[in-house]
């Protein structure tokens, strides 16, 4: 098997669309800044060779699949410089069968491979698990969603691949001990770590349960590994609270115990006991967006923890990953809680309408928040959508003009037609075969519109589209009276019939 074969094999996703990224200038955090665009074709053969031969722009793959399945994903870490050696050997050290690889922009892509197809949603499990073991909870995780709506136009979030420029590339691969490896050093890492499914989880690796016995796993980590310095106040802090919850006869015991045996140095007695007066005047909820616990979360293990966050963890559902689908008027794709929720703009600008589009898509009811607060989210995923400039153009059949002539189209065609001009008081469309004209009331096409949930166009810009249809407005005399009514061009009709199946005949006894 070839290079670009064996490379196309490993990092092959979603098999409608591609990503590229064009690099254009260095941003001052350090990361690069470009132009990134999805675009609905194939990924083809000829992509990937350019993309190993170092061809602008570079090639993005999105790992979900149409089926919501990936063989691969990462964490992508933008943090500026990394200390690849030093995570690499982290990873190592955690016995965790993951590649590191410089990312385009000189952060960290830390990928996870499979011998065979997984689900996206566990895929995203195992990764937030890592991350949390790393220390580097909040990174963004890849497949950004754990399914997508690919029939509505919806492909998900792609990611630059590695390599770009063969084994001249910066975007390589570190071996065991932290050096860079090319192509083949890379696809033999592949072969060491790819795993078989099941996946065993970091968790059950680990035996950390006797140390924060049913707590929260940042804790666990922690305790491991070391508190950071200048964390361990807050650190024996989190520890405290997990103390009160888990042994709350002798917690004051035990956190003289924890600060012994897991911080080092341990804290002195005076600030020991500042710790322990302040858990002794209320009982306090952990603080998730603290260091050092806020970079070691892993929040979906930690709400099925008897001593986790559970019911005092935050209630707003997850929000991440919006994509905008330029229909007209445009789609909105969202992730909530896992969940890819399809909205129209006043689903996602207001609220009310968000949480009832919540609970008739997810079984699930959103809290209230504040009208700053919910800006604040919305200009948030505003913010990464634009900065990825994920936008896709729409198929006519998904315009506002495309979906109006479908609905005249049927209107006049697959509705029950007028025997003759008279039944048009009936609400039913007639066609004049000989003019080859079809005539009908406009508060008869109305109601067919509302039926079918299409609102989209005023009465104006409705009559205007009727017109560019080759319509015109008239008046009919019928049962004696004036009525006003429009006549089109007749829509071609069906020209055979559909086939009917045969029906065997038996006997009825």
């Amino acid at each position: 098997m070839s290079q670009i074969d064996r490379f196309k094999a490993i990092f092959w996703g979603l098999d409608i669309a591609y990503g590229t990224y064009k690099i254009e200038k260095a941003r001052e955090d350090g990361k690069q800044a470009g132009k990134a665009v999805v675009v609905r074709q194939p990924p083809v053969d000829d992509l990937w060779d350019k993309h190993l031969q170092g061809v602008e722009p570079s090639l993005g793959i999105i790992p979900i699949r149409r089926d919501n399945t990936c063989i691969w994903g990462c964490i992508d870490i933008d943090q500026y410089p990394v200390d690849y050696k030093g995570l690499v050997h982290r990873i190592r050290s955690l016995k965790l069968p993951l590649i590191v690889c410089r990312s385009k922009s000189g952060g960290a892509h830390v990928f996870l491979f499979t011998k065979e197809p997984i689900a996206a949603a566990e895929m995203q499990r195992y990764l937030k698990a890592c991350a949390g073991l790393l220390g580097q909870s909040g990174r963004e995780i890849f497949p950004k969603q754990a399914e997508i709506l690919v029939e509505r136009g919806d492909t998900g979030n792609f990611l630059n691949l590695p390599y770009f420029g063969g084994d001249r590339s910066l975007r390589h691969a570190f071996d065991d001990e932290g050096h860079a490896v090319d192509l083949e050093g890379f696809f033999t890492l592949h072969d060491q770590y790819a795993q078989e499914l099941p996946l065993t989880f970091p968790e059950e690796q680990k035996e950390t349960t006797a140390i924060i016995g049913n707590g929260p796993p940042c804790l666990q980590a922690l305790c491991q590994q070391g508190f950071p310095e200048g964390t361990r106040n807050n650190g024996l802090f989190n520890i405290g609270i997990y103390l009160r919850k888990a042994f709350p006869e002798n917690w004051e015991d035990k956190l003289l115990e924890y600060n012994m045996k897991y911080l080092s140095p341990p804290l002195g007695m005076s600030e020991l006991q500042v710790i322990a007066k302040q858990l002794q005047k209320k009982e306090y909820h952990y603080k998730c967006k603290d260091a050092p616990i806020n970079s070691f979360c892993n929040s979906g293990l930690c709400r099925t923890r008897k001593y986790g966050v559970g019911a005092d963890g935050p209630d707003s559902p997850a929000m991440s990953s919006l994509s905008k689908y330029n229909s007209d008027p445009p789609l909105w794709f969202l992730d909530v809680n896992g969940k890819r929720l399809e909205l129209d703009t006043e689903g996602l600008f207001n609220q009310a309408a968000f949480q009832k589009a919540c609970i008739e898509k997810i079984n699930l009811l959103p809290p209230t928040l504040k009208r700053s607060d919910w800006e604040h989210v919305l200009n948030g995923l505003l913010r990464e959508m634009v900065e990825l400039e994920h936008i896709q153009e729409a198929p006519e059949d998904t315009t506002v003009q495309g979906r109006f002539h479908d609905l005249v189209e049927e209107f006049c065609t697959h509705m029950h037609q007028a025997m003759d001009r008279e039944e048009i008081l009936l609400g039913r469309p007639w066609t004049d075969s000989e003019e080859g004209r079809v005539y009908f009331r406009i508060k008869d096409l109305e109601a067919h519109l509302r039926r079918n949930s299409f609102t989209g166009m005023s009465a104006p810009k409705m009559a205007q589209r009727l017109r560019e249809l080759g319509g015109e407005p008239i008046s009919l005399f019928l049962k004696g009276r004036a009525t006003r009514a429009w006549r089109l061009p007749r829509f071609n009709p069906q020209s055979s019939p559909f086939e009917t199946p045969e029906m065997k005949r038996s006997a009825p006894f």
